[in-house]
């Protein structure tokens, strides 16, 4: 058997299914539950598109383009503050079109549930951003309270 990378993959097959590994697509997609399908790309990425891109490093990453600026992309995670300037054109493997939950098949085009997503998750950042915060705030008070416990018993 022939071990081919995901790059290598993708040029070859046209696509590719694969599970992933991080929280930065979070809650869209989970690790260890999801399988995302990504094609390879054939035209300019816009707004909302979740792409495949390599970074200088060689990491491979999946994020949501967040703008374009000229010839390169602003790439953010569904679950990230922090925007990822100059990424070229060619650093672009692929567009995820879609992914498995299970077994069960979600395409972005034909998902009315994916399509309210998109719409809320990158028009609606300042109410993405408090989410977010206060969803850490809970999740830190949850740990200090727990602690506690733990302590006094």
């Amino acid at each position: 058997m022939i071990n081919l990378s995901l790059e290598e993959a993708l040029m070859k097959e046209g696509f590719i299914i694969t599970s992933f590994k991080g929280t930065s697509m979070n809650p869209l997609f989970l690790e260890g539950r999801d399988k995302v399908y990504i094609v390879k790309k054939t035209s300019k990425l816009k707004r909302g598109d979740v792409a495949l891109y390599k970074r200088s490093s060689g990491l491979n990453v999946l994020h949501r383009v967040y703008k374009t600026l000229g010839n390169t992309y602003v790439f953010w995670g569904d679950n990230q503050f922090q925007l990822e300037y100059g990424v070229k054109d060619e650093d672009v493997l692929g567009v995820c079109k879609g992914y498995y939950n299970g077994e069960k098949y979600i395409s972005f085009k034909k998902s009315l549930k994916y399509k309210i997503y998109k719409a809320f998750w990158c028009k609606w950042v300042w109410l993405r951003k408090f989410l977010n915060l206060f969803r850490r705030a809970k999740n830190k008070l949850k740990r200090i309270f727990s602690n506690k416990n733990k302590k006094s018993s």
